[in-house]
């Protein structure tokens, strides 16, 4: 499939502008004095979580199985949730980096889709400097594997270990102390050779950063 490709290319452009901005963030002015961060430094760590719309398919993770229609297994267009924790480090305003562990299901068609992912989270604030109503807007992906299966045929669909890519949005319109909460909207694919599932995820997010 393309999208996956696609994704990752909008991702990684997305977040170069970030990038660039902490580099720029980290050097020092022109009277000698490094930039200090105002929102992000030091440790963070974050749930998130809410709604997910999408569909996934699935064959036996067996040779002879897969793609063979007898053995597919389809939730077509199904409901279901996504949650997410990470813990990281935050570089400055415009940038973090962490560890990421979390799930998404879905279920329709009688079928009943689970996986779940191990690897990384980024965020980006490439308008961190432009005032309050665009500082707290970023860009964020998670990269990663994990398990998919899919249950409810007479044999149960097996992705083995997926290959996990998400990128989107988010908001962290409210803040109490060094703790943002809001929205985030997001689209997510996983795909192996045996199994594939694409969502759009709508939900909400609580990070905390230890400075400044």
């Amino acid at each position: 499939m393309r999208i996956a490709p696609a994704l990752a290319v909008t991702v990684v452009s997305l977040l170069a502008a970030g990038v660039a901005r902490a580099e720029a963030e980290n050097e020092p002015d022109s009277t000698g004095y490094q930039n200090a961060a105002k929102r992000r430094s030091d440790f963070t760590f974050g749930v998130g979580g809410g709604l997910a719309l999408g569909r996934a398919n699935g064959y036996p993770n067996e040779i002879q199985k897969i793609r063979d229609s007898a053995y597919e297994s389809n939730t077509k267009l199904g409901l279901g949730n996504s949650s997410l924790v990470w813990l990281g480090v935050a570089f400055n305003d415009y940038l973090t980096f962490g560890l990421a562990f979390g799930g998404l299901s879905l279920a329709g068609n009688d079928r009943e889709a689970s996986a779940g992912l191990f690897g990384f989270h980024i965020d980006a604030y490439p308008l961190a400097s432009y005032g309050k109503n665009l500082r707290d807007l970023g860009l964020f992906t998670n990269l990663g594997t994990g398990p998919l299966k899919i249950k409810g045929a007479p044999e149960q669909a097996d992705g083995g270990l997926i290959a996990y890519v998400e990128g989107g949005a988010v908001y962290e319109r409210w803040r109490l102390w060094r703790i943002g909460f809001g929205p985030t909207i997001s689209v997510v694919h996983l795909w192996s050779d045996s199994a594939q599932a694409t969502a759009a995820l709508f939900g909400a997010r609580l990070a905390f950063y230890g400075g400044p």
